[in-house]
């Protein structure tokens, strides 16, 4: 016992890392060279038995083991393992050197993460669906139709905001490139609030497909919305409109009609 009155001697370290290993899910342990387990003990070792005198190479997997042979080659290092199927331990490998630097077998301590891994592993699942569902989601606020040879439409639904509208725009543009879409209606039926952002976002739609040799055309502009834009000062006089998308599309064909009539040259 030291001046302090705290007993540092080997029996009262004995005694501390015994309540550590009786009290605390972990286990303790020590490998020779060879891998022979040279003590296995701690409360979370009972799952597994006394695993003493046996061979780690024997017990567990090469993908397992490899962490271990690091540590015998002198590398300490911290890792999270599944020995056995759902069962996961956090380990942390210290290799054991004599005065001349060799090492002399690897101690280490293990905790039992199954349950967090499994959390985990959930969680990412969890993540990886709504990830999926979040596609289905955009994909179908973003339905672009081909309604007829070199025309294409998009109705669109609800408020239009900056990331909204930087999909629309990307899955707009790719559909013109991919279908030689000559004409494309932009049908804003389903679209019950028109703000000086949003209409920013068509005027630069329309001329992003006209810089693709596409012509845009908007349909289906709600009087309500009509009114809301002219309150806000907005000028669309560079954008075609139409009423409907039939009459749209019947505009697109007529144009369509007539520059075929036209001379080539």
């Amino acid at each position: 016992m030291d001046g302090g009155g705290v007993d540092r001697g080997p029996a009262a370290e004995a005694a501390i890392l015994r309540s550590l290993l009786d009290n605390l899910d972990v286990v303790v342990w020590a490998i020779d060279p060879q891998g022979y387990m040279r003590f296995h003990d701690g409360r979370a070792a009972r799952s597994e038995g006394d695993l003493t005198g046996k061979n780690v190479h024997d017990l567990y997997t090469p993908e397992v083991n490899v962490w271990l042979n690091r540590a015998l080659q002198g590398e300490a290092h911290r890792k999270i393992t599944e020995p056995t199927p759902g069962h996961f331990w956090e380990s942390w490998y210290t290799p054991v050197k004599d005065e001349n630097g060799v090492v002399t077998g690897v101690i280490g301590m293990s905790i039992d993460v199954s349950e967090a891994q499994k959390a985990q592993r959930e969680l990412s699942q969890k993540l990886e669906v709504i990830e999926r569902q979040q596609d289905v989601i955009r994909n179908l606020e973003t339905p672009v139709l081909e309604v007829w040879e070199g025309v294409i439409a998009l109705p669109l639904v609800g408020i239009i905001d900056s990331s909204r509208a930087a999909r629309v725009m990307n899955d707009l543009l790719a559909a013109v490139s991919r279908t030689n879409a000559r004409f494309v209606l932009l049908d804003l039926t389903g679209v019950d609030v028109v703000d000086t952002a949003t209409a920013n976002y068509l005027i630069g739609m329309v001329r992003a497909i006209g810089l693709l040799g596409a012509c845009g055309v908007v349909t289906g502009i709600r009087p309500n919305v009509a009114q809301t834009i002219v309150s806000i000062g907005m000028d669309l006089s560079s954008l075609k409109t139409l009423g409907t998308l039939r009459q749209g599309l019947s505009y697109c064909i007529r144009q369509m009609a007539t520059q075929k009539k036209e001379p080539a040259f």
